[in-house]
């Protein structure tokens, strides 16, 4: 899973596609539009130490890419899950004007 496009001056350049590593951690999905999902993913195994990755994919296929990445602390789950309601809402907003 790419971490090189969160919240970063190259963020909206192009990359190719990743793989998903067979040993990621399970997706908590928070729900899709726009042809895509947002879920959640704990990863206490991440470079940064143990986070709560907010992920963006196509909901056909398994591939995810970090959208943000929280550093898991009190309330590290809930404010992930806002943000990641924030993106579904702007897929389905953008789901509707297709």
């Amino acid at each position: 899973m790419s971490d090189d496009n969160v919240i970063r001056p190259a963020f909206g350049n192009r990359r190719p596609p990743v793989e998903p590593d067979a040993a990621q951690p399970p997706l908590r999905v928070l729900g899709t539009g726009a042809g895509h999902r947002v879920g959640l993913i704990r990863d206490p195994s991440a470079e940064e130490g143990d986070v709560v990755r907010v992920v963006v994919g196509p909901e056909e296929g398994m591939m995810v890419e970090t959208v943000a990445l929280l550093p898991v602390a009190e309330g590290a789950e809930a404010e992930a899950e806002r943000i990641g309601f924030a993106i579904l809402r702007t897929l389905e907003v953008l789901e509707g004007a297709i």
